[in-house]
């Protein structure tokens, strides 16, 4: 019997190895570079309102940067799951070709019977690429706080009724009316501000429609996550769209890398312009997906700087049209040949 399980030992192993190799595709350098994305919680049941630790691991290429989910992403998420505070990200390095990162999160929850966990979203970075990772979904149970003898609990009774005066009936109507007439003129004023704005989109001119939107921009003050964050979406997508409508740029599908470089690829634009719009667009991604939190001055000089670009490449697009003009022009008065 000894003798059988050292030849199967000497068989085994080797054979279990391949099998390994066969299982993670047959290239271990590739296994070992596929990120893996982990979520890990403190306990293995909470109680509803209990404060536990939720752990987002993610362990990929060192030359990648990890971008996890802000505290204040919300259900849409985290679920079921109340994050409260975010911890800061922890780093190491097991070798010099991996890197892995940490965050902790202090969460709870008020979900029945068990915490639905979606797939939590983890942006991993590298030069101008960022990719989506997500954890796998999973559920924590919840422990009811209600005793054993839960059945014995009754209904509360219900309060006498006690009788309300008249003024305070008169009171209530003149506040509901009031609170009517004030709705219905913010309503008014909507529409009518809507009306007199005018749409970007009908512009006869891509230049004036950018600036236009800038400038509504600097009406607003983007303290705050989440205004920080919808201010420069508006920002960039003004530099897009005339991108797309003005210099024939597949801006609004591209990343900032792929824009830059179909810019490089016109001689006519100067790379001074092209550097300064890089600069704009790596810092609203930033705020965007890295969850930077700019001042309202620093996001007054992007906004500023903003502009210069977009005035740069308007002047740069004016005197090509007036050089396809005048070289129309000429052509015009060449007399035909004999």
């Amino acid at each position: 019997m000894q003798r059988r399980m050292r030849g199967w030992t000497w068989i085994g192993g080797p054979l279990l190895v391949v099998l390994g190799l066969l299982h993670a595709g047959g290239h271990p350098a590739r296994a070992q570079s596929e990120p893996r994305i982990e979520a890990r919680v403190s306990a293995d049941s909470v109680k509803i309102g209990e404060r536990f630790t939720l752990i987002l691991v993610a362990a990929r290429a060192a030359n990648r940067d990890a971008m996890f989910p802000g505290v204040d992403a919300g259900s849409a998420v985290f679920g079921d799951l109340h994050a409260v505070r975010r911890g800061a990200v922890r780093t190491r390095r097991p070798s010099t070709a991996r890197r892995v990162d940490s965050v902790a999160y202090e969460v709870t929850t008020f979900a029945l019977d068990s915490a639905r966990v979606p797939v939590l979203p983890v942006r991993l970075a590298s030069g101008g690429d960022t990719t989506v990772v997500g954890t796998p979904p999973r559920t924590v149970p919840v422990v009811s706080v209600v005793g054993p003898d839960a059945e014995a609990l009754r209904t509360p009774a219900a309060l006498i009724p006690f009788p309300r005066p008249a003024w305070a009936w008169g009171l209530l109507a003149l506040l509901t009316a009031a609170a009517l007439g004030g709705g219905a003129y913010g309503w008014w004023r909507w529409r009518t501000r809507d009306e007199e704005a005018p749409d970007e989109t009908e512009s006869k001119h891509p230049y004036e429609a950018a600036s236009a939107r800038l400038r509504r921009l600097e009406r607003r003050h983007p303290s705050g996550d989440e205004a920080a964050k919808a201010f420069y979406v508006d920002l960039t997508e003004a530099l897009r769209v005339y991108l797309v409508r003005r210099v024939g740029v597949r801006a609004l599908e591209q990343t900032t890398a792929e824009v830059v470089a179909a810019l490089r690829r016109r001689p006519e634009v100067h790379e001074e312009t092209i550097r300064r719009l890089q600069a704009v667009l790596e810092q609203a991604d930033l705020v965007k997906f890295a969850d930077a939190q700019p001042s309202p001055a620093e996001s007054r000089s992007v906004l500023d700087e903003a502009q210069a670009v977009l005035d740069a490449l308007e002047a740069t697009r004016r005197r090509d049209d007036a050089q396809t003009r005048d070289d129309a022009q000429a052509t015009d008065d060449t007399p035909p040949s004999a």
